[in-house]
This record gives structure tokens, sequence and C-alpha cells, in this order.
């Protein structure tokens, strides 16, 4: 059944000297009869879109022309709830609560929606450009728009509405668990696990995290009370496979299997230098998200998607974020906190001949095009164009936050939204000619050039039995280790 919702249009919406009639991005209506919106449960509320199109302007008495009809909402989030700005869980409803699948501004068909406020970034940039930047390098992360937003006819700003992390087709494509699913190539896929702060369901690794404490890996999906005994095995056995081989001196457990063989090399590369070049003060530890594809699509463990990025670009003095030397997978400053899930595979990776010479191609081959600091900074000049008046309107309605202390900004504090651009410019110029300077391992030297029987597979490194680095030998079991992260053993004799 089709519903409206009724909102005063007789006269604008006035945000202190601001008024709200008109905007070039998506305006959202939402009402929930003036009750509380909660952490949780999510209460029934109604919500409408306005958007005309790329480059129309949209008005706030258009008709509603994206959707119009019934969610659900709360709060979400930890350290962001006690700002006023909120962000909010939307799940698309009928009018008996059930869940519907529609598409929202033009992004796939899901009934999970986050409208995120970006309350601690003051440039409303840095989450959607880690978005953009990770789907760059090839994997997912949450599609997104900019749109503003009004909630009981009042104001509330400037918002992404973004895609929630979700096993989906269109989100985190791998298989749909059921619960019979308990054996074959069935039980190998279809697993997100979640790295965060300690309270949800899970199990603990056999290694301890930077703290000192056991790891802990949070059940994502499937949820606890889904995930059954075959499957929960499983996953388990597969990550503890996987980190006696990264602890290993050799890099192989005892069943000779070299860690890279359990894991995705390309994912776990790229999910560290997106985080290491945002230094992302929260990265590794909280809201991180591996996932598994059953063995007959892939099979590996990867790494992302990526989410909770606002303090990044060294916007926060947590964990020395400010400051663009330094290495985030590191987190062992006094100012770092939630060492507990903390994991200490990176270290143990970045000690390795074979990961460091496939992060040193990856960062090298991406510095060429997207990862240009032209290229980065095109990317911002364009969206800080598309939200210009949009930020006045949402500076009016929280005018306590540019030149101001909100959450833990390092000083001189940028005073103006354009001074917040440019800090943040001059941070990631900084920050990528550090990474320049200091990346490890050498692409050049590792790339061997040689016909060899496996496809169009390039050789970067080749290994002796215990995982040393060593040269094309005969009459010697040799492990070929190949850009796509699987190895092969072989013994030439000709």
């Amino acid at each position: 059944m089709k519903i409206f919702i009724y909102v005063i249009l007789t006269f604008p919406i006035i945000l202190s000297s601001q008024i709200l009639t008109e905007s070039n991005l998506p305006i959202i209506f939402i009402d929930t009869d003036n009750e509380d919106i909660p952490d949780e449960p999510r209460i029934l509320a109604t919500m409408g879109i306005i958007d005309n199109g790329p480059e129309q302007t949209n008005y706030i008495w258009d008709d509603f022309n994206h959707f119009d009809g019934y969610i659900g909402i709360e709060t979400r989030g930890n350290s962001t709830q006690g700002f006023e700005k909120k962000t909010y869980r939307i799940e698309l409803w009928d009018e008996n609560e059930n869940d519907i699948s529609e598409s929202l501004l033009g992004m796939p068909e899901e009934e999970d929606w986050i409208l995120h406020s970006m309350v601690i970034d003051k440039t409303q940039l840095r989450i959607p450009l880690s978005f953009y930047l990770f789907q760059r390098m090839g994997h997912y992360s949450s599609n997104w728009k900019f749109v503003e937003l009004v909630i009981n006819d009042e104001y509330q700003g400037l918002y992404i509405l973004c895609e929630n992390i979700k096993r989906d087709n269109n989100r985190v494509d791998i298989a749909k668990l059921e619960e019979n699913d308990t054996s074959g190539d069935e039980v190998t896929g279809g697993y997100i696990l979640r790295i965060d702060w300690l309270g949800d369901p899970g199990f603990e690794s056999n290694y301890d995290s930077q703290e000192g404490t056991p790891m802990f890996f949070q059940w994502y999906y499937p949820k606890a009370d889904n995930i059954v005994y075959e499957q929960s095995n499983y996953i388990e056995e597969w990550i503890t496979n996987f980190e006696n081989a990264v602890f290993s001196p050799s890099y192989y457990n005892s069943s000779g299997f070299r860690y890279n063989e359990f894991i995705d090399l390309n994912s776990f590369t790229d999910f560290l230098l997106i985080n290491e070049l945002s230094k992302n003060a929260d990265g590794y530890k909280l809201s991180t998200y591996i996932h598994k594809e059953r063995d007959s699509n892939g099979g590996k463990l990867n790494a992302g998607p990526i989410w909770d990025f606002d303090q990044t670009f060294g916007v926060s003095l947590v964990c020395s974020n400010h400051d663009y030397t330094g290495w985030t997978y590191l987190q062992n400053q006094p100012d770092c906190e939630d060492l507990m899930s903390m994991p200490m595979w990176w270290q143990s990776m970045m000690e390795d001949e074979l990961f460091k010479n496939h992060l040193n191609c990856r960062w090298n081959e991406m510095r060429s095009s997207f990862l240009h600091q032209d290229s980065i900074f095109m990317w911002i000049d364009n969206h800080e164009e598309l939200i210009s008046n949009a930020i006045e309107r949402n500076f009016e309605r929280w005018d306590d936050f540019i030149g101001e202390y909100i959450w833990i900004e390092p000083e001189p504090m940028p005073e103006t939204y354009d001074e917040e651009i440019l800090t943040m410019k001059n941070w990631i110029s900084s920050r990528l000619l550090w990474l320049d300077s200091e990346m490890p391992g050498n692409c050049n030297d590792t790339e061997i050039v040689e016909t060899n029987d496996d496809g169009n597979k390039n050789i970067i490194m080749i290994v002796d039995q215990l995982g040393r680095q060593t040269n094309y030998t005969k009459n010697k079991i040799l492990i070929y280790v190949f850009s796509d992260g699987t190895t092969k053993r072989k013994l030439v004799t000709k």
C-alpha cells in the first residue's frame, strides 16, 4: 500500500539565517510522528525522497519520486552517539513492518541502509573518499550518495546515504549459507567475520592481540543464532590454519601450506594500503571485516569491506593519526586504545618478502593512476564543489563545528571550511611522499621474467621449503609464488 508523507510546505524550512527551499542534492524527509529515535530497537517512521536527477534542482515542495513509504529507524554508532548530529540505520518496511528491498538513488536494491552523519569530519569527504579509493582498488565498498536530511520538519544537515555491510549479490557477494550447508563445497564459503569492540558472540583465536589478550572474531554472517556447528568449526579451522602459517618463522603451517594459500593477497595488501594511506585511527582493530567465499568460487579469505573511516587523513590525535609519518599497523603508541582487538597478522606479514614485494608492486601500480596526488585532489575538488551549498547549510545548523574543538583534533584548528580542505590536502601530500620513501619491498627485483607453464600468472618470487627467497635452481624442490597469491611446488630436472 502506497502512503504519502504530509509535510507542511507552505513555509520554507528555516535554519538560523539559512533557508532550505532547494538543493542540488537529493532531499530525504523522515517523519516519526515526533517520536524520539532510540539507539534500539528500530521504530516505525515514514520516508520520502526527492531527486530530480543529475544537475537538476530539487525543491522541498516537489513530489517524492524515489521512495515514499515506511521505514524502521534507529541511531547507530559507538563514540558518535554522544553528538547531536546522529547517524541512523534504516530498514525499508511495508505497512506490516516486513522488510522490503528497493533501489535508492540508483543504488542496487536492498532493505538495509545507513544515513551517515560524518560528524567527526568537518570536510564531510573522508568517508566517501575512502570508499571511492577502495572501490578503485578493485574491491567492494559501500555505494553512497550525498543527501540533505530533514526529520520531523527539522533540518539535520548534510549526510551520505550509503549501503550497510551485508551479504548480498550486490554487496559482499558471497554464497548464502543455509542451515543444511554442512559439508562439501557448500560449507566452505559464505562467511563474514568482524573485529570490533568486544561483546558480540564469536570465537577466540589461538594467538594474542597486540595488547597480549586473545584475539576475538565476531560472527557477522551468518549470525550467531543461525550458524551451525559444522559451519563455525569450518571457518574457525580455516582461521587457525592461516594463523599457524602466518605466525610460523617459515610462514608454513605444520601441514606444509604457506599463509598466502589461505588469503587473497591483493585484498590484504590493498586493505593495508588504504588504512596506511589514510592513517586510519581505527584501522585493523575496529569495524574490520574479513570474508570467505566457497572454494568453487575462489575460496580464499578476503580483507574487507572497509568501514569507519572518519578518523582518517590527519583529522584526529588518536593513535597519532595527525602525524603523516609512521605506520598505522604498528599501533602500539601510548595514545592508542582497543589494542585487544588488534591482530598481529600485519606485523608478521610485513616481515615477509613475498608480502612486502607484492605490496610494493601494488603501491607503485596505483600511485601512477588513481593514487596520484593530482587524481585524489581532483576528486576532492569536484566533490567539494558538489556539496558547497549544502555545506553552508550544514554548518549553519551545527554552528559550533567549524573552528571549534568537537573531537580530538590536532592544533592549529582550521577556522574555515576552505582551511579544512587545504589542511587535509597538505596532509595527504605529505603522507603520499612519506609512503613513497618508506614502502618496503622491491617490485622490480622480484619480478622474474621467464617462460612458465602456469598461464598468464607472473612469478614474483621463488623460495625454498623453509620459505627463504632463492634463485631458480635445477634438481631442487622449490616453491614458486605467483602474482595472484598462489604457490606451486616444482622440481625441475632439465
